[in-house]
C-alpha cells in the first residue's frame, strides 16, 4: 500500500503527467458536454420493419405479370451468419406474359434442383424472362455496407464488363401520386473462367433514412450522420442473364415498378420514429 501510494505522489509531482492528466479529463467532459447538448449519437438505435418481407403483408407472389415460383426457405446459419442479417427474402420469378401458367405451375410444383435446371433452360430461350430478387434489412449499424455485387461477384470469380449508373429512371408513382424517379445501377459481369456461367446483369439500389440511395457510399454517409438517433437501410438486388444489357434494363425496369409499391408498404415508419420515444 505504501509503495502504490509513493509511486502515485510520485506522478502527481510530475508537471507534464499532470498536465495530460488535467486535459484528458477536461476533453472528456468536454466531449459529453458536446455529445448530451448537441444531441449527437455515435451509436444507431433499430428501427423495424412495418411488415417482414415474407410476411402476410410482406411482398406478395405475384407482381404484375411476374410470378414466384421458388420456395421462401431460410438459408444456412452459417451463410445468413455472413451475410449479417435475418431479415432477406430471396425469390425466382417468372413473367407469365412470356411464360405459359402451365410452365408456371409446374415450376412451383418442382424441387430445388429441378426448379433450378428447368429455369436455366428457359432462361437459354428466354433471358428476360426469368429474373432474380433478393433483399437484405440491416438496422441499427453506423456505416457498414454490407455485400454489394460489385465486390462479391468479383469474388465469384466474375468480371465487370459494362458498369452503368441509370439516372432519374421513373418507375411509377409513389402513394401520394408523384412520379417515383430513382438512380440505380446496373452492372453486367461475364465470367472468364469456362465454368459456363455466362453473363449476369445485375441491378441494384438501396433505401436507406427515409429514401432511396444508389451509391454505397451514399448509404454511409447517411448512417454516419451522428445528428440521427436512428439508422436503418434496405438493399434490393436483382438479376437476369439477358446478353443485352439494354433489354436487361427495360426487364428490370418492369420489375421494379411493380415491387417498389409492396417493397415501401413493408419499410419502417421514418416519419413517425421518434414516436415510440416521445422525442
Amino acid at each position: 500500500m505504501n509503495a502504490l501510494f509513493r509511486s502515485v505522489r510520485r506522478l502527481l509531482s510530475q508537471r507534464d503527467f499532470v498536465a495530460v492528466f488535467v486535459l484528458l479529463g477536461a476533453a472528456a467532459i468536454s466531449l459529453n458536454f458536446v455529445t448530451s447538448y448537441l444531441k449527437l449519437h455515435y451509436r444507431k438505435q433499430p428501427l423495424s420493419l412495418r411488415s417482414a418481407w415474407d410476411g402476410p403483408r410482406g411482398i406478395p407472389s405475384r407482381l404484375g405479370p411476374w410470378v414466384q415460383v421458388s420456395k421462401d426457405t431460410p438459408i444456412p446459419p452459417d451463410t445468413e451468419h455472413v451475410l449479417g442479417t435475418s431479415q432477406y427474402l430471396f425469390r425466382w420469378y417468372v413473367d407469365t406474359e412470356q411464360v405459359g401458367p402451365d410452365v408456371v405451375e409446374r415450376l412451383q410444383d418442382m424441387s430445388p434442383d429441378d426448379r433450378g435446371a428447368e429455369l436455366a433452360r428457359i432462361e437459354e430461350a428466354q433471358p428476360d424472362a426469368v429474373i432474380n430478387l433478393g433483399i437484405t434489412y440491416y438496422t441499427g449499424l453506423v456505416d457498414t455496407v454490407a455485400h454489394i455485387p460489385d465486390r462479391c461477384m468479383l469474388g465469384n470469380g466474375f468480371e465487370v464488363t459494362d458498369y452503368q449508373i441509370e439516372k432519374d429512371r421513373r418507375l411509377g408513382k409513389y402513394a401520394d401520386g408523384n412520379d417515383r424517379e430513382l438512380t440505380f445501377r446496373l452492372i453486367n459481369f461475364d465470367d472468364p473462367t469456362g465454368r459456363g456461367r455466362g453473363t449476369r446483369n445485375v441491378g441494384y439500389l438501396f433505401h436507406v433514412n427515409g429514401r432511396y440511395e444508389s451509391d454505397p457510399l451514399g448509404v454511409r454517409w447517411s448512417l454516419q450522420d451522428l445528428r440521427e438517433q436512428f439508422g436503418y437501410y434496405a438493399k434490393v438486388e436483382l438479376m437476369t442473364i439477358s446478353p443485352d444489357s439494354q433489354r436487361a434494363l427495360k426487364t428490370m425496369e418492369g420489375f421494379l415498378t411493380a415491387l417498389l409499391p409492396e417493397f415501401e408498404r413493408c419499410l419502417p415508419d421514418w416519419q413517425g420514429r421518434y414516436a415510440a420515444t416521445g422525442k
